[in-house]
């Protein structure tokens, strides 16, 4: 069999799973599987617990239950509507400020936490309905926060980075280094077309009153809780960017320091610490299936001649 027709096979296979709603993993995983044994014999599915077990020793796959922990801690310390709040006063002068705050919020947490669920629900529960009441357009509050949340997948410490770096066998902090501007750039982007759309058409996202606006004291008081976050931002991404420590060293140090910040500012409470474990177990879960599916499937196609 040639491997046009392997292709077209192998992903239309993939595609009339995924619509018909399995699960990306279990898609990836079964098209690995069922095609394996048609193209390379019964035998050759022993191959795919091989596969599986050799990548569930990689000591990277340590890195992403920590980042998706670390997010959830910060998510329930408060620490991420701290983060957004410094930065809509600092910028809710602007038109469109509160929708520019959203999308720098998110960049910003973006550089701590590495996954979109954090920034992306805690957004929508904080900016949308504060736009919303401050009669911004529906489709500027919305697109600000659905589009600086998935900055999540792009800016370092990215988990679907490693996953990508794990699949294809590349170096992730090759893969950090590489992506740290494009996200921040596709960040400035995304700023400076909200503010031209809003200069030119002020109803779509109208500056915050002046009776709203804190006075420069106030605002430095506003920021200071934010240093120590800063400084976390650094020994999670700047320890990997310039190779002091790998993705899974950054990530438990990252995880540590999430949980000491958020417990030095009285926010973390038993029942917060509980619901961060689950959510973790739930979402690295779901990573980790995914990783296993997909590997199932590049395996193959690589096998058969798609390198």
């Amino acid at each position: 069999m040639s491997i046009e027709l392997i292709t077209i096979l192998m992903f239309g296979s993939l595609l009339l799973m995924l619509f018909m709603g399995l699960p990306v993993a279990f898609a990836c995983g079964t098209v690995g599987v069922i095609f394996t044994a048609l193209l390379q014999g019964p035998s050759a599915v022993n191959i795919v617990p091989t596969r599986i077990f050799g990548l569930m020793t990689n000591y990277l796959l340590a890195a992403i239950p920590l980042f998706i922990f670390m997010a959830c801690i910060l998510e329930r310390g408060g620490l991420i509507a701290q983060i957004y709040e410094m930065v809509h006063q600092w910028t809710g002068w602007l038109k469109g400020g509160v929708a520019t705050a959203t999308v720098a919020a998110c960049a910003m947490i973006a550089a701590m936490v590495g996954v979109i669920g954090a920034s992306v629900v805690t957004m929508g529960m904080i900016a949308l309905p504060e736009m919303l009441k401050r009669g911004y357009d529906k489709y500027i509050a919305a697109g600000s926060i659905l589009a600086g949340g998935t900055l999540g997948i792009l800016i370092p410490p990215s988990v679907l980075l490693i996953v990508y770096g794990m699949v294809d066998n590349s170096s992730v902090g090759q893969l950090y280094a590489g992506a740290f501007l494009p996200g921040f750039l596709l960040a400035g982007l995304f700023i400076l077309y909200i503010t031209i759309r809003c200069y030119i058409d002020p109803n779509l996202g109208p500056p915050i009153p002046k009776a709203e606006r804190l006075p420069l004291k106030r605002k430095l008081v506003k920021t200071l809780p934010i240093i120590p976050t800063g400084f976390l931002i650094f020994l999670v991404l700047g320890t990997i960017v310039i190779g002091v420590a790998a993705p899974t060293e950054a990530a438990g140090v990252g995880a540590a320091g999430a949980i000491l910040l958020t417990v030095f500012s009285g926010q973390l409470k038993w029942k917060g610490l509980v619901q961060a474990c689950e959510n973790t177990l739930r979402s690295s879960a779901m990573v980790l299936w995914t990783m296993f599916g997909a590997n199932v499937f590049v395996a193959l196609y690589v096998m058969v001649g798609g390198g």
